[in-house]
């Protein structure tokens, strides 16, 4: 909540107040792994600092200025000791950390040295500026300065990038993208510090893998940075996350640590001459300015925009709720005792309690069961627990857990998980049927055994990684007998594509040999992706392979038809049939922001996307069908033509869980990674090593959507003219 008496400073009331402490919780396991202390600094400083550290010439503006109001203690403390009586209210962290630096000596074996800080901050940002929790006056960063040598940049740079990389993938916010923020026109320093401060973060990202940007003239007054751009349910993209590197604090605070060779040190270099390491001296270091998090409010309201009452258990503030039947005495005392019990706190032995930090609320207003039940769902507890007689008697309780969303996701009814091997019930023989070509089977029948499996598959066992099995395909010809099939049998059905996975799924319905004819299109793909969103782009995109195919089709027809050299007889011979049908598709990924990932040009590119999609997680598949065929009236334009988009949700498999560096690596260097279409296509056993599970339509991610493509052949060829309908509710048998 806000309030009108302190506008801009948001009022954490105690669900907020859980999250928040979650977020802090999380991040403090964090620093563990990545060396950081934590330190607790004060909230106001002088004047002095201030105008020491160069805010108060560069950032006034924006501060807080805290004076006394008690004209006696002023002249008393004027006159006893000389002191200003003018404070200011930090808007950053670093000059205390600098201080706390600078209290000792420092030798280079102790660097890096890293300092973390929760404490809030105030920034005076104008009233008209002010939103919600995404743009606030006080505010908590998770500030972290890392104190290092000019050699360590770059490797602390990337680990705080991976820092990001990890705690954003565990709160499933992304696709974020980087912006490199260069120098401003108000800023401090040389134009030599900037250009190789810029330099080193732009070697830093260009080393991460990862896309960045460049936003000139956008750095912090002391350095350039890194921002991490995060866009909200909205499409508004925010800042969080940021790198900052900066040569100037560490030179006005007179910053030094004592090193070898201190000449070379200064300038990053190294020397193994023994008179150069005999000479020691002070050297300056560089101080890294870093937040994974950002503000703590701006992550919260874009978490909540992100799970939308769904949280994970673990973040969740409604974790537990236990409901009364009704508000008798034994049922209201068992429903509190067992609240006590559930959030440990029984004290212990020595009068002090162990807490379980769940939280756990009880319900024992007189309601109806049914409206706790619907209001406790509606608030999104994960686990709700009903206290009636019968659980008094028994002293049990059944818990319902159906709040809490599944590991990568909440839970789908088109959600389908992909298994993984192996499963000793499918033995070779029942297996067998549902095989497109014989496969021979290891002894226990658990799993397909390859003489000379692809090279990531090999990496993938060697690393201990259970392989996922996508869903089997029934081999041969369905017994469909379906008039549109029929119909298509007896005419020229073109292809316009070169993926053998949408032939095998056509051909599992009967259309096969002299039923379908494959003529790939070469037609580049020009449609604008800045102007188009995800399904525009990807339904033009189709329509324009089946325009083109069909064009191809026809024109090759022609030109047949018209040679003088062949006769009439071999005319009749050679020149082909009138298309009856031509079928097109094409696949995108998207990620939850709309952006389109561009198909690999080369190896490393395509290992840097799958990278991309491992480490993101979670993207939309989209593919688009469209097929045309010859109006039976031959009326302009001459043919009938039908689009559909299908989307599918793709969860990657993560580093530690199928899918390491080495596995990617060795599946883009093998042939059949290489045909992938840049790994648009998971198809076959690439799909068992990339993908852990998908929500939606599997043909979708595999090349065709099948059972629609067939409605809109109907389309084409039986309804000409009519306008396309709704789509119904109901599901697919």
């Amino acid at each position: 909540m806000n309030s009108i008496y302190s506008p801009g400073s948001p009022i954490l009331l105690p669900h907020g107040a859980r999250i928040f402490n979650r977020l802090a919780e999380f991040l403090r396991k964090q620093y563990v792994q990545y060396g950081f202390q934590e330190v607790i600094t004060p909230t106001i400083y002088k004047k002095a600092l201030w105008a020491k550290s160069g805010h108060l010439e560069n950032y006034a503006d924006d501060m807080y200025t805290v004076t006394s109001t008690s004209p006696s203690r002023v002249a008393e403390e004027e006159l006893e000791n000389n002191e200003q009586d003018e404070y200011g209210l930090k808007p950053m962290n670093c000059p205390g950390h600098c201080l706390i630096f600078a209290a000792k000596k420092h030798s280079y074996r102790e660097l890096p040295i890293r300092y973390a800080d929760f404490s809030p901050l105030h920034r005076n940002e104008v009233s008209g500026a002010l939103t919600g929790l995404t743009r606030v006056r006080r505010f908590h960063q998770d500030d972290g300065h890392i104190f290092c040598r000019l050699s360590q940049i770059e490797s602390e740079i990337r680990q705080t990038l991976d820092f990001i990389r990890v705690a954003y993938g565990v709160f499933r916010l992304g696709p974020y993208r980087l912006a490199l923020s260069t120098r401003p026109e108000q800023y401090m320093g040389s134009l030599e510090d900037w250009d190789q401060a810029e330099e080193s973060l732009r070697r830093a990202l260009n080393m991460s893998g990862q896309e960045w940007t460049v936003k000139e003239g956008d750095g912090a007054f002391y350095g350039p940075k890194i921002d991490v751009i995060v866009k909200d349910a909205d499409g508004k993209e925010h800042q969080t996350a940021t790198i900052q590197l900066d040569f100037q604090l560490p030179k006005r605070f007179e910053l030094e640590y004592i090193a070898p060779a201190p000449e070379l040190e200064q300038r990053g270099k190294t020397t193994l001459d023994p008179d150069l390491l005999a000479v020691r001296g002070p050297v300056r270091p560089v101080l890294i300015h870093r937040a994974v998090l950002g503000s703590v409010e701006r992550l919260m309201a874009l978490l909540m925009e992100q799970y939308r009452g769904k949280w994970p258990f673990w973040l969740n503030p409604r974790q537990a709720i236990l409901l009364t039947v009704n508000d008798t005495p034994p049922i209201v005392e068992f429903a509190r005792k067992t609240q006590q019990i559930l959030l440990g706190a029984k004290p212990g032995k020595d009068g002090t309690v162990q807490a379980s930090n769940m939280f756990v609320d009880v319900d024992e207003s007189p309601r109806s069961v049914n409206a706790k039940l619907r209001e406790a769902r509606q608030k999104g507890y994960g686990m709700i627990m009903v206290v009636g007689d019968r659980e008094v008697e028994t002293g049990t309780l059944t818990v319902d857990t159906r709040g809490i969303p599944e590991k990568q996701g909440q839970p789908s009814s088109s959600s389908c998980k992909i298994s993984r091997l192996p499963h000793p019930e499918k033995k070779a023989s029942k297996l067998a049927p549902f095989s497109i070509s014989p496969t021979k089977m290891d002894p226990s029948g658990t799993s397909p055994l390859e003489e000379n499996p692809p090279e990531y598959i090999a990496a993938a066992r060697a690393h201990g990684i259970p392989l996922r099995q996508s869903a089997p395909i029934k081999r041969g010809p369905l017994p469909l007998e379906l008039p549109i099939l029929s119909y298509l049998k007896t005419k020229r059905v073109i292809l316009a594509s070169a993926s053998p996975r949408r032939k095998a799924l056509l051909a599992q319905v009967g259309l096969r040999g002299d039923h379908l004819e494959i003529i790939p299109s070469t037609v580049p793909e020009d449609v604008d992706k800045s102007t188009h969103g995800p399904e525009e782009y990807v339904s033009a995109t189709a329509r324009q392979k089946a325009l083109h195919v069909y064009q191809l089709a026809i024109e090759e027809q022609e030109k047949i038809a018209n040679a003088k050299s062949v006769s009439k007889d071999s005319k009749d011979k050679l020149v082909p049939e009138d298309v009856g049908l031509v079928i097109a598709a094409d696949t995108i990924i998207a990620t939850r922001a709309g952006k389109i990932l561009e198909k690999p040009r080369n190896e490393a590119d395509h290992v840097r996307m799958l990278k991309h999609l491992r480490d993101t997680r979670v993207h939309r598949v989209l593919t688009s069908i469209c097929v045309m065929a010859p109006k039976q009236d031959a009326s302009h334009p001459g043919y009938e033509i039908a689009n559909h988009t299908e989307e599918t949700k793709v969860f990657f498999a993560q580093a530690d869980d199928g899918l390491p560096d080495e596995v990617i690596e060795s599946y883009v260097r093998t042939r059949e990674g290489a045909d992938k279409a840049g790994g648009y296509a998971v198809q076959g056993v690439g799909g068992l090593v990339l993908i852990d599970r998908i929500e939606g339509n599997v043909d979708n991610v595999v090349g065709l959507p099948v059972r629609k493509c067939l409605q809109l052949c109907e389309k084409v060829c039986f309804r000409q003219g009519e306008e396309e309908v709704g789509e119904t509710d109901e599901e697919e048998d």
